[in-house]
């Protein structure tokens, strides 16, 4: 018995959590937007690239897994491919951002770019608020072509050695490069031109492995927690999680390997123009964000799956994929909100000159008149509209999950098992 032949069914009703959710999550969102204004889009920012990040995660693996074969991806291609369908969805949410940049982007706030040199020259050829839109257009554009394409392969359900599955992998192996062109330039417009001073090299490729750890540790806790309620599993089976757990634990190598690449560089350079990102990022209290995505985003995973029992229970092997997912949400954080609130600052402080001058000019009392404050980072807001958003995306997914186990099904019963072992 296998995941795909065995459709689960829900402890409880997607659409009650799904509703709470959304209902909570909008009541936390909206007492942000009271309390914080500026805050609330770079709240929602970060909700939108986690859940986003889910989705775009979960293609790649799909596209992958088509290049390269293997019994890793049967056991959890239903849950990437209902992942992979909330792409158009993420499209809708996008609105929002696209709708107030000038809100979350420094280089899309006018005061500040004419007062900037640097951000004039940028604007004229890549960063402003017309040619962001029209890249915006193109990236969702080609992800919609590859859903198209992986839905087509779903409904062909082509036999292994058929002339149609060698016709999708060589599609698959296009398609894949250009996602993963797509989430580089995506992830420099979204995340990177959030410090549009600064710039990295390797920012694409960070994002790109962040997204498989994240698509791979949501399809692990998925397909773990379906496991746990079959009565027993098939030694077939039991292999199947131990590669993914072999998977997991080589994706977040990856993931850490980037990650020290660019921290290394940035130390040996000693440029400031660079050093300022890794200093916004361990100062303020964002330093022990930082140890914690090095002790449970890498250490904890990494040691805990070295262990061979721990990839073979679905159950330990589940939460340790369960605590990826939620840290992949802390990166997001650690990630977007010191630049966040560094724009924030600047804006409090053009306030402040811009009263002060005003006040000096009518010959009234400058302190009082120009009197402006930042109010700080609410984490709050993050938790409260990434569950909303989150409410959204899990009722959508639930939709389309039986369709995907249904198609599962299907190829799972016209192919033959395939071959491969663990090490």
């Amino acid at each position: 018995m296998t995941a795909a032949s065995n459709p689960p069914s829900a402890a409880r009703s997607p659409l009650q959590f799904a509703a709470g959710a959304i209902v909570v999550g909008a009541i936390v969102g909206a007492i942000g937007w009271t309390q914080n204004h500026d805050q609330f889009f770079a709240s929602y920012l970060v909700a939108w690239l986690f859940w986003n990040g889910l989705a775009l995660g979960s293609m790649a693996l799909q596209l992958l897994h088509n290049l390269t074969g293997g019994k890793w991806g049967d056991r959890i291609r239903p849950y990437l491919r209902a992942t992979t369908g909330m792409i158009p969805i993420m499209a809708i949410l996008f609105i929002p951002i696209a709708m107030n940049l000038d809100k979350i982007y420094e280089w899309a706030n006018l005061a500040i770019v004419k007062d900037d040199s640097m951000l004039q020259y940028k604007a004229n050829f890549y960063l402003n608020q017309k040619f962001f839109l029209i890249r915006a257009a193109i990236y969702f554009t080609l992800w919609f072509l590859l859903i198209g394409l992986l839905s087509w392969q779903a409904r062909t359900n082509a036999a292994p050695d058929s002339p149609a599955h060698h016709r999708f992998r060589r599609f698959s192996g296009v398609g894949l490069g250009l996602h993963g062109l797509a989430v580089t330039f995506s992830s420099i417009d979204w995340m990177m031109s959030l410090e549009p001073h600064w710039f990295s090299a390797i920012y694409g490729v960070i994002m790109f492995a962040a997204q498989g750890v994240g698509a791979l540790a949501l399809s692990i806790f998925l397909a773990t927690r379906d496991a746990r309620r079959q009565p027993s599993l098939t030694p077939y089976e039991v292999d199947q999680f131990h590669d993914l757990g072999k998977l997991l634990s080589g994706l977040i190598m990856f993931w850490m390997y980037v990650n020290f690449s660019q921290l290394f560089i940035i130390w040996y350079g000693n440029l400031p123009e660079e050093v300022v990102w890794v200093i916004r990022r361990l100062a303020h209290g964002w330093l022990w964000v930082a140890v914690s995505l090095l002790v449970f985003h890498w250490m904890v995973p990494f040691f805990g799956l070295l262990n061979r029992d721990w990839k073979r229970d679905p159950a330990r092997l589940g939460f340790m994929a369960l605590m990826i997912v939620v840290m992949e949400w802390v990166m997001y954080v650690w990630y977007v909100e010191p630049a966040a609130q560094a724009y924030f600052e600047h804006l409090a402080h053009l306030a402040h000159d811009a009263g002060h001058a005003a006040a000096e000019a009518a010959h009234e009392g400058a302190h009082d008149a120009a009197k402006t404050e930042h109010h700080g980072f609410f984490p709050w807001i993050d938790a409260g509209l990434t569950v909303a958003i989150g409410g959204v995306w899990w009722l959508v997914f639930n939709r389309r999950r039986p369709k995907t186990f249904a198609q599962a099904e299907a190829a799972a019963s016209k192919q033959k098992k395939k071959k491969g072992g663990h090490h």
